[in-house]
């Protein structure tokens, strides 16, 4: 492992596009991703572990491309999917997951970014709502529809919690009359 770029990478910063919004440092984030693939999945393997702590340590060479970007011009995403995994591999940080162990990282990654934005609102930082709002969208439109066939719905705790999500942001938009 290429240690001194994926500690580097840490230093990274999230949410540069989003005004009216404090940024987040990768290293805050992949911890809480990987703190709930954990979570959600009790037994999951190492590499999965490795691989939510690591998912955003190629931004140190890439930046971080907003993922609005990526949904938007879908032949930029695989392109950097592809530069990314080169990345990975020199740095021997890219880890064979399943459909199902890829899937709950990606699905920790959004729910980890929507938990960020609500701090921020709780934090009077009322803009973080655009980038959750965002992300449920994604989840709701784009995410289950697509994996439903092919691998799983979301388990029961996994809906709760994004249930959760969106019932403490919209209480937080209420009080706060946006």
């Amino acid at each position: 492992m290429d240690i001194n770029n994926v500690l580097t990478s840490g230093d990274v910063e999230r949410f540069h596009q989003c005004t009216g919004m404090t940024k987040q440092r990768n290293s805050e984030h992949q911890w809480g991703v990987a703190l709930l693939v954990q979570h959600f999945d009790k037994q999951c393997r190492k590499e999965v572990i490795l691989a939510a702590l690591t998912h955003d340590a190629t931004e140190l060479v890439l930046g971080d491309i907003p993922t609005p970007t990526k949904w938007t011009i879908p032949g930029i995403k695989v392109l950097l999917d592809k530069a990314e995994e080169n990345i990975e591999v020199e740095w021997g940080i890219h880890f064979k997951l399943s459909p199902v162990e890829k899937y709950l990282l990606k699905l920790c990654d959004m729910f980890e970014g929507m938990q960020y934005c609500i701090k921020r609102v709780k934090m009077g930082e009322r803009r973080a709502s655009i980038p959750f709002k965002a992300w449920a969208n994604h989840i709701d439109n784009k995410f289950i529809p697509l994996t439903f066939d092919r691998y799983y719905i979301l388990s029961y705790i996994q809906r709760e919690f994004y249930n959760n999500l969106l019932n403490e942001m919209y209480q937080l938009e209420m009080n706060n009359g946006s």
